[in-house]
């Protein structure tokens, strides 16, 4: 049979997102450990876990479409008004909608590379093109090459902050800088999936930023810090027009009530995320220190994952670490991303690269 029909021209050199990776329980050889994929090494909240085994007799019925009540508990979170939230499955899936409402063929998007991998599906996937700012030698956004690339194909400029994949935070005078140079017609995202690792259990947002920049808006999940990767919910803040727009790309019942109801009770849980980040401080002070004893070159991180801006060692680096039943994220020619875990993990990653040849690794 013949098919004429190649999808749109943006897609075409695209892969699946992971499309080629299996499951723990498939690796060869296999995984004891996973610390790849930035989740949270400790389930989620008591008071979160019993809200959600309440909610199991309810799963024969569709969610509210509207999320009404988690939209209204954001925005007290966030101290906005309920029309400028928005909320989706995960920060990827509300980063989706942003896109799709926002961009199309020949318009532009701007991220600093490496970056969060899914970053180049979802803007083909708009049909949109887009344009690669290395980061600078210290894992830093260039913020200074980002503004000189803008242009009038340009539709949206995301920044990460902490950064996926290096850990690194966007100075706060540096930001608004940048967010005051910018034309009318570029919206920036400012991509806050691992805020709570540096900011506290309880961050404020950024309610001013988005009301003095009225073309930012605040991407944020409840995956990393409160531990609910699997039942994906994120949510954006900002403009009432922008998020308007972008309500209308969203996924129908794309939040679960089970997700609803665990996101709702996290953000009445600070007190258990507070303790809970610490643990997860410490224990990034620690996975950090035993590398830096190693030799590797790692950088101070302020999420739940450390970056070794390796080269040409990433791969190697890479396969010993899964050798010993270790996963870690390796970025080619760029570097190594390893989540933080536990302590067991920490050990038997740790043993695992003292036992291997450290000649390329600087």
């Amino acid at each position: 049979m013949n098919v004429r029909y190649a999808g749109r021209s943006t897609l075409r050199d695209m892969t699946a997102y992971r499309g080629s990776e299996s499951s723990n329980a498939e690796g060869d050889p296999p995984v004891a450990f996973d610390l790849s994929s930035n989740e949270l090494f400790l389930p989620p909240l008591p008071t979160v876990l019993s809200v959600i085994e309440e909610g199991f007799t309810r799963l024969a019925r569709y969610p509210d479409p509207t999320a009404r009540a988690l939209t209204g508990e954001i925005a007290g979170h966030l101290r906005v008004e309920a029309d400028e939230v928005a909320v989706g499955p995960g920060s990827a899936g509300v980063l989706q909608q942003i896109l799709l409402a926002l961009c199309g063929e020949g318009d532009d998007v701007i991220y600093a590379w490496p970056g969060f991998d899914a970053y180049p599906l979802l803007v083909a996937m708009c049909g949109a093109s887009s344009v690669h700012i290395p980061l600078t030698a210290s894992g830093h956004h260039d913020l200074e090459a980002i503004r000189a690339r803008v242009s009038a194909r340009t539709k949206v400029v995301i920044l990460c902050s902490p950064h996926n994949p290096t850990g690194t935070m966007i100075d706060d005078a540096r930001l608004r800088s940048f967010l005051r140079s910018l034309p009318d017609h570029v919206v920036t995202v400012l991509d806050e999936a691992y805020v709570e690792f540096d900011r506290g259990g309880d961050p404020p947002g950024r309610s001013e930023v988005i009301r003095e920049h009225g073309n930012t808006v605040l991407l944020r999940t409840f995956s990393k810090a409160y531990g609910l990767a699997g039942l994906r919910v994120g949510y954006a803040a900002g403009s009432r027009q922008i998020i308007a727009t972008v309500r209308k790309a969203a996924l129908p019942f794309g939040v679960t009530h089970l997700a609803e109801r665990a996101a709702i009770s996290s953000l009445h849980s600070a007190a258990e995320l507070r303790d809970r980040l610490h643990a997860v401080s410490a224990a990034r002070e620690e996975l950090t220190a035993g590398l830096a004893a190693l030799g590797l070159p790692v950088l101070p991180s302020r999420a739940n994952f450390v970056w070794l801006p390796l080269t040409c060692a990433a791969e190697s680096l890479a396969r010993a670490a899964a050798a010993a039943g270790v996963k870690v994220r390796a970025c080619p020619g760029q570097g190594v991303r390893i989540s933080v875990g536990g302590a067991a993990a920490h050990r038997l990653l740790l043993t695992a690269l003292d036992r291997t040849d450290r000649a390329n690794w600087s």
